[in-house]
C-alpha cells in the first residue's frame, strides 16, 4: 500500500503542474486525505499488533510442517473472525472483483480516480479485522509470527497464493517454506471452510 501511495503522489504532482487549480480540487486535495489516511492506518495498525498478547519469538520449521493442534487452532481462529465480520468482508471483495473485471475488460490500468474509489474506507475495513483477528490471537494462544507461518502454509498446500504483508514494527520477515505432504493431506477435507476465510489472507490478516 506504501508504494502504491508513493506512485499516486508522483501522479498528482504531474496533474497539478497542468491542470492548476482545477488540479488540486480534484487531485492534490483528496489525494494529500488519502496519505493522511494512509498514514493514520498504518500506525494504528501497528498499534493492533503490540496488543497481541503473546510476543515471543517463533521460530518455524524448516520442513515447513504445521501440527494437527495448530491446525485446529487456526481453524477455530478464523471461524470467529469470520462470524465476527459476517457480509463486511464478502461486500468489499465483491466491489473490488467488480472493478478489476471491468478494468480487464478495458484491457488498461486502473486510472487515478479509479484508485482513490477503490481504497476509500478500505482502511476502516481492514482495521476492525485487524481487532477481530487480535481478539483471535489472544484467545487461541497464537502470536502473530506463528498464526501467520500456520495460515500462510495451509493456504499453499490449497494451492491458494497468500499475502504475506503486514504494517507496523510487529510485522515479521516471511518467507516462502516448501509445504509437506502430510500438511496437504491435513487441510485438504477443510477446503471448502478454509477457503470461506481466504479473503483475511488477501488482505494480509
Amino acid at each position: 500500500m506504501q508504494k502504491f501511495l508513493v506512485g499516486c503522489l508522483i501522479v498528482v504532482v504531474v496533474l497539478v503542474g497542468v491542470g492548476g487549480t482545477a488540479g488540486y480540487f480534484f487531485f492534490i486535495k483528496p489525494a494529500w486525505e488519502f496519505a493522511g489516511g494512509v498514514q493514520e492506518f498504518v500506525q494504528e495498525y501497528a498499534e493492533l499488533n503490540e496488543q497481541v498478547e503473546r510476543q515471543d519469538g517463533f521460530s518455524p520449521p524448516e520442513d515447513g510442517s504445521i501440527t494437527n493442534e495448530q491446525f485446529q487452532r487456526f481453524l477455530v481462529a478464523q471461524r470467529d473472525m469470520r462470524q465476527a465480520m459476517e457480509g463486511e468482508l464478502g461486500d468489499l471483495e465483491q466491489r473490488f472483483e467488480s472493478m478489476q473485471e471491468q478494468i480487464d475488460e478495458e484491457q488498461r490500468d486502473a486510472n487515478i480516480g479509479e484508485l482513490f474509489t477503490a481504497y476509500q474506507g478500505l482502511g476502516e475495513l481492514l482495521i476492525e479485522a485487524k481487532r477481530v483477528q487480535v481478539e483471535a490471537l489472544n484467545r487461541y494462544n497464537f502470536s502473530l509470527q506463528e498464526y501467520l507461518y500456520v495460515r500462510n502454509q495451509i493456504y499453499r498446500a490449497l494451492g491458494q497464493e497468500v499475502a504475506v504483508a503486514s504494517f507496523g514494527d510487529q510485522a515479521p520477515q516471511m518467507r516462502d517454506y516448501q509445504v509437506p505432504d502430510e500438511v496437504v493431506e491435513m487441510v485438504s477435507s477443510h477446503r471448502e471452510e478454509l477457503m470461506e476465510g481466504y479473503a483475511f489472507a488477501w488482505f494480509g490478516i
